[in-house]
């Protein structure tokens, strides 16, 4: 989109309101809201904001400047705000300067997504898609959350409660031009699935912040709680959000990861970037899985993808291989949860994927049974590693991977693994109601 379409689908459209959107490196979206007549000026010169009350910069120099991406540019459903609002997603410059800010995560999956073209062709692009779960609570009388209903997997309504709200969701990615695959309950209680069309990455980093952004209003107006969470509750499954990855060529219209004749169906390179993944696998789970909570829900038991391992179809694996030729062919990265920065993970995996091609290191066999069943001794003879058990773990492995700091940015890693680092020693040091319950009368 053009600036001048831009403007004249301000005017058509009676926007009032642009809410100015853009994530820290925690992955938390932040928005800045103008009056709609300012926008060709904003998106010209940009707007400063303070970088340091977010944890971008420290407070010394901390004037960060936004400039909107005007090709993000989209006209909010008018059943979302009293007044008309459209949605632009911003990159982060230098305050004084048109020098992108390293520190973006947006910028930073850019700068991955440049290597693709570099090493692999200039019209070969990388793809993305995220199959979306979360939760919908409701607020009892007594102030705790419960989750909305009692559905399992593929629930039909009235049993699936939240049929009407994914429907309402659903139109207005429609309105948007943004297609929703397909939706619907998950296995545990209270739990939903949408999952989006393939596009480029950036796009669906981009998309899957409005999805967020979008279901938690939608929520709200009907009195519920989205959540994202990975796992609200001990004892229950948790949410994740599987990302579906890919290489074309879009001037061919050919698919990287596709081959008739390879094995199961995949290139040399499709089977190089699975290495890379599982090479990286323990440093990757510091931006896949970036909280306490994450490592919640990435325990044995609950489907969760802890083994470091591939299959075609086996989902107990760390890589699967879904059904699809051609330009469907394309590996699912399962460890992915909702707290994380997409515009990080999907860098990050990319990264990852890319050493592989570069090393053309030929991939493990594929583990189709379940590990789960598994002994420990089966388990060490076949090679099979988990990934880190929690978040310290994680970010000791995330410093020790210099390949995934160097493509990343090392000023970039600096500053996520100070903020992870304080995340970390904050819950160690603060006492939890279960501590109290075990300990109190020893």
């Amino acid at each position: 989109m053009t600036m001048s379409e831009v403007t004249e689908l301000i005017q058509k459209e009676k926007v009032k309101e642009i809410v100015l959107q853009f994530t820290d490196i925690s992955g938390i979206l932040h928005s800045l809201w103008i009056p709609s007549e300012l926008f060709s000026k904003v998106a010209e010169e940009g707007i400063h904001v303070d970088g340091s009350s977010i944890g971008m910069v420290d407070i010394d120099r901390s004037d960060l400047k936004l400039i909107p991406d005007v090709k993000t540019f989209v006209v909010l459903p008018p059943n979302v705000f009293s007044q008309r609002v459209a949605r632009v997603v911003c990159d982060i410059y230098e305050p004084e300067s048109n020098r992108p800010f390293e520190l973006d995560p947006r910028f930073v999956l850019q700068k991955v997504m440049n290597n693709v073209k570099k090493n692999l062709g200039a019209s070969v692009n990388y793809y993305a898609s995220a199959e979306m779960e979360h939760f919908l609570f409701k607020r009892g009388e007594d102030g705790n959350v419960k989750l909305l209903d009692e559905g399992g997997y593929l629930a039909t309504p009235p049993t699936d409660l939240s049929a009407d709200i994914r429907l309402e969701i659903t139109e207005n990615f429609r309105n948007m031009d943004i297609l929703i695959e397909k939706h619907h309950h998950e296995v545990p209680p209270g739990k939903y699935e949408l999952n989006l069309a393939y596009s480029n990455a950036l796009r669906m980093a981009d998309t899957v912040y409005l999805v967020k952004f979008l279901v938690k209003l939608v929520a709200a107006k009907n009195g519920l709680i989205a959540s994202f969470m990975p796992k609200p509750f001990s004892g229950q499954f948790g949410a994740g959000l599987h990302t579906h990855v890919s290489l074309i060529n879009d001037e061919k219209g050919q698919n990287l990861f596709y081959d008739p004749n390879g094995s199961y169906g995949l290139s040399k390179t499709a089977l190089n970037f699975i290495v890379g993944i599982l090479s990286h696998a323990k440093a990757l789970a510091a931006i896949t899985n970036p909280t306490v909570n994450s490592y919640k829900r990435l325990v044995p038991g609950w489907e969760a993808p802890v083994y470091i391992s591939w299959a075609k179809y086996n989902r107990s694996v760390l890589v699967r291989v879904p059904p699809g030729k051609e330009k469907r062919t394309r590996l699912e990265y399962r460890p992915t949860d909702g707290s994380c920065n997409f515009y990080l993970a999907f860098a990050a995996i990319l990264s990852a994927g890319l050493d592989g091609i570069k090393r053309k290191i030929e991939p493990p066999k594929p583990v189709e049974e379940d590990i789960y069943e598994m002994s420990e001794k089966e388990k060490s003879k076949r090679g099979i590693e988990v990934l880190p058990g929690n978040l310290g773990d994680a970010l000791r492995e995330f410093s020790k991977d210099k390949y995934i700091q160097e493509a990343l940015g090392k000023a970039f890693c600096e500053k996520f693994l100070e903020l992870k680092t304080q995340e970390w020693r904050d819950f160690n040091v603060t006492v939890h109601e279960w501590e109290r319950t075990k300990y109190l009368d020893v």
